[in-house]
């Protein structure tokens, strides 16, 4: 893979993943479900509860692309 080709890869992925709150289970328990609002990465539903912890799954999604 040319540099280009993989800063571009590398850019994708990083804008792909966000730092918000998401539903575990739909629909929500206002809702009458089971499902818990948590922080985390809404483009992998993973539950991450810092900023250290999002920036390590970021460096992680890097590393997977970069393969």
């Amino acid at each position: 893979m040319e540099r280009q080709q993989l800063l571009a890869a590398l850019e994708t992925e990083i804008r792909r993943h966000d730092f918000d709150c998401f539903v575990t289970e739909p629909p929500s328990i206002a809702q009458g479900g089971k499902g818990v609002v948590v922080p985390g990465c809404l483009a992998c539903k993973k539950k991450i509860y810092t900023m250290a912890q999002f920036t390590d799954h970021l460096v992680e999604a890097m590393w997977k692309t970069g393969e």
